[in-house]
């Protein structure tokens, strides 16, 4: 399978621009969803990718995508014959990457709800999870949720879950809620960074071997 080049409004210069303006309208308007200002620099989504090392027919599923900054790294390292899938709460940004990579699958949805979207659609579980969300500041019930889904797709797989907090959040009650709680479900964990190339800082956070 052969990867399709960029569409030219993703390298236009002015499109991280526009994709800040846009991301910063949807978190005045809705912050616990978002969860952040801007959108994640390419710094930060390549830590946050790494090295997919997927196989012909494996799945890489993104929680909260966004505008697409991580999405673009996955696109331009998915192997041939490995399959994305990504599932976007907000429904303007699941309008936006629709648009913006339409060789890529995406569902407008909870990523909560990642064991009945993958039956819906006949796709395996998935042998990488990459996540945007802001579980700083998401309440405990959809942290529990989310981490149930998680668990339940990585069991018993070589697959890892990655996702990132911010420096700023890293010491906030939510978001030791979610370490801790991952900790116990997850034999396997690795901080990276913090990439300071970032607006804000963040960390990125690794997780394999569910429990």
């Amino acid at each position: 399978m052969s990867l399709p080049t960029a569409d030219a409004s993703v390298d236009r210069p002015s499109q991280p621009f526009r994709d800040g303006l846009g991301f910063f309208g949807r978190f005045l308007r809705n912050p616990l969803q978002v969860g952040a200002v801007l959108p994640s620099s390419r710094y930060l989504s390549r830590a946050l990718v790494g090295r997919l090392d997927l196989q012909p027919g494996e799945l890489v599923v993104e929680f909260g995508p966004g505008t697409g900054p991580a999405t673009a790294i996955v696109r331009e390292s998915l192997p041939a014959g490995a399959r994305y899938l990504g599932i976007e709460l907000d429904k303007g940004f699941h309008g936006l990457l629709t648009q913006r990579f339409p060789s890529l699958e995406f569902v407008n949805g909870s990523a909560a709800d990642l064991r009945q979207v993958l039956a819906d659609r006949g796709l395996p579980r998935p042998v990488r999870i990459l996540s945007g969300l802001p579980f700083a500041s998401l309440p405990a019930k959809i942290q529990d949720d989310i981490v149930d889904a998680v668990v339940w797709a990585l069991q018993g797989t070589e697959g890892d879950f990655r996702t990132f907090q911010y420096v700023h959040a890293y010491g906030l009650r939510a978001a030791r809620r979610f370490r801790a709680m991952m900790q116990e479900r997850f034999h396997g964990f690795e901080r990276i960074g913090p990439t300071m190339r970032n607006v804000p800082p963040a960390f990125v956070l690794r997780y394999w071997h569910a429990k």
